[in-house]
């Protein structure tokens, strides 16, 4: 694997590991907190961890996606938190994605510093109440009046949403038949009529913090638009989804590796010399691991192009396969052994199975997309 990475990207590796190691995996109460620590993030901030893949001219590291993926994977691996790393890859995505990526030259200039230095922090506001993200069923709405717009709805399942200073609202702003236009507007959290709901209590991925904003007669100017008016669903929405599933493969291979090493101790500890079976368990999960580490670091890479390749899709929908198979035979080689995952373990097996549990459907439904683009005259 090392094979794949330069010298400064196996700096950033292990300058993320030894983080983990010593700041994150000593703080065995974060899989209980209801709270996020701010302590903790502002030692991400202290170590110059924010801002990885941002331009040195607005105060990142000015490395690349595939940076955030290294440094994801180290920070799980040494960590042995993956809720910690979602708020964290969070935070570095929408900074990357939506702010570099489709600001304007004031925009930039007045929020991506401070993200660099873990000032602020964003939120994407696209879910909502009972319907999730499905275009057809969003009703926020952003009614232009003068030089401003007027926003009104809910939104929920927001990653980030309880610590974020800045949301990235998608809202409806023209409908042209029977089809919905989505604009993305950066409000910041203490603009007058945005409230925030009560936090969601989730049983995995703590302390990472989820919640919903409601937006009351919501003003912000014109100038507040995040990108193309009118192109925020497909810009922002369906391209955001690959970006998050792409670049979530890495911090997943993190936990994984530290199952394996988890699992490995207790099989040992109760079987010094294994047998050919359970050589061959632990083989397979090894191969399984280093095999999507591979899929997490080339799918990264793939996102750097102009156009993001399809086969980006293709690798994120083989890596969830991949990553149900491990867990599936890592369950078998422990029952073998008349062993179950308990303390540490048993905190990362529901975090990592609960991850593959979110969008499942979203999953199958690519798949079906992939096979059904074989076929001629299908789109």
């Amino acid at each position: 694997m090392t094979a794949l990475l330069n010298g400064k990207l196996i700096l950033l590796r292990d300058r993320m590991a030894r983080f983990a190691a010593h700041t994150v995996a000593p703080r065995t109460d974060l899989h209980t907190m209801e709270e996020f620590p701010r302590d903790l993030w502002e030692e991400f901030a202290r170590e110059g961890l924010f801002g990885l893949a941002l331009p040195r001219s607005c105060g990142g590291s000015g490395g690349a996606f595939l940076d955030l993926a290294v440094a994801g994977d180290a920070l799980v691996h040494h960590g042995h938190n993956p809720g910690i790393a979602l708020t964290w890859l969070m935070h570095e995505m929408t900074s990357r994605i939506f702010i570099a990526g489709s600001g304007t030259t004031a925009q930039k200039a007045l929020y991506l510093p401070r993200m660099a230095r873990g000032e602020i922090t964003a939120s994407l506001a696209v879910s909502e109440p009972q319907t999730g993200a499905h275009p057809k069923h969003l009703k926020t709405w952003a009614e232009k009046r003068g030089s401003s717009y007027i926003i009104n709805g809910e939104k929920a399942y927001l990653t980030n949403g309880p610590i974020a200073d800045l949301f990235i609202v998608v809202a409806v702003t023209d409908i042209i038949g029977e089809r919905k236009e989505f604009t993305s507007f950066l409000v910041p959290a203490d603009t007058p009529g945005l409230s925030r709901t009560v936090p969601l209590k989730l049983s995995i991925l703590r302390p990472s913090p989820h919640g919903g904003i409601l937006l009351v007669d919501c003003e912000v100017p014109a100038t507040a638009i995040l990108g193309k008016k009118g192109r925020a669903y497909e810009d922002a929405s369906v391209r955001f989804r690959t970006f998050e599933d792409v670049l979530g493969m890495a911090p997943g291979v993190g936990g994984m590796s530290r199952q394996l090493e988890l699992a490995a101790a207790m099989i040992g500890s109760k079987t010094p010399s294994p047998d050919d079976a359970t050589a061959m368990a632990l083989g397979t999960l090894r191969m399984l691991k280093d095999t999507m580490r591979i899929l997490a670091y080339t799918g990264a890479t793939m996102l750097g192009a102009r156009t993001t390749p399809q086969e980006a899709v293709s690798l994120a929908v083989t890596f969830r396969r991949l990553a149900g198979e491990f867990q599936e035979t890592l369950a078998r080689t422990l029952a073998a052994h008349s062993l179950t995952a308990e303390g540490e373990l048993a905190l990362l097996t529901a975090d990592l199975t609960g991850m593959l549990s979110i969008a499942k459907n979203v999953a199958a439904l690519r798949q079906k997309k992939l096979g059904a683009s074989l076929i001629p005259g299908v789109h």
